[in-house]
């Protein structure tokens, strides 16, 4: 993946296992959602699981692990996502991460349009998430940008289980 400019000076570029550290380091500042979702703050393995972490009958080849970075050039937020899953066409949008001091300026919206406009130049026709329901904002942010709840399923976490709400983005091409 190329580099991709946002506004503010905010950009979108490839990590690899080599940024464990940064990784680790946001991630230690989203324990709110690590707690949330998991019960328990995270560790040196939710930040390995990023870049390990794979549905069944893919390969890394399908999986892009972007980082999202200030002006400064620190790590503001990472986003995981799988091509053609679970179906050819659509893709899943694993984990946004946003550093909280970086939430409601608006900068979900502008990585996830840009992510939008990436994909569909490799064949993007819908984006699939989900959403744990105690994630109130979570879910009130995917359904503003037009996502659309099509199943509940029970999902176990690590200390916790959570009805998760499976949410699709038909893209217009």
């Amino acid at each position: 993946m190329e580099e991709f400019n946002l506004q503010n000076d905010y950009k979108i570029k490839s990590l690899t296992v080599e940024n464990i550290k940064l990784v680790e380091s946001l991630c230690k500042k989203c324990s709110d959602y690590y707690i949330l979702h998991d019960g328990i703050l995270p560790s040196t393995e939710e930040a390995k699981e990023i870049f390990t972490a794979i549905p069944p009958n893919k390969s890394y080849d399908d999986k892009f692990v972007l980082g999202i970075f200030n002006y400064s050039n620190e790590l503001i937020g990472i986003i995981d996502i799988v091509k053609d899953f679970p179906v050819i066409g659509q893709w899943m949008l694993g984990l946004m991460l946003i550093n909280p001091e970086e939430r409601g300026k608006g900068l979900g919206r502008m990585v996830h349009k840009a992510l939008v406009q990436w994909t569909i130049n490799l064949g993007l026709k819908s984006l699939r998430i989900g959403v744990i329901e105690d994630n109130h904002k979570g879910i009130k942010f995917w359904f503003d940008l037009g996502y659309t709840k099509i199943k509940e399923v029970t999902m176990g976490f690590s200390n916790k289980t959570h009805i998760v709400n499976v949410m699709t983005l038909q893209v217009n091409n």
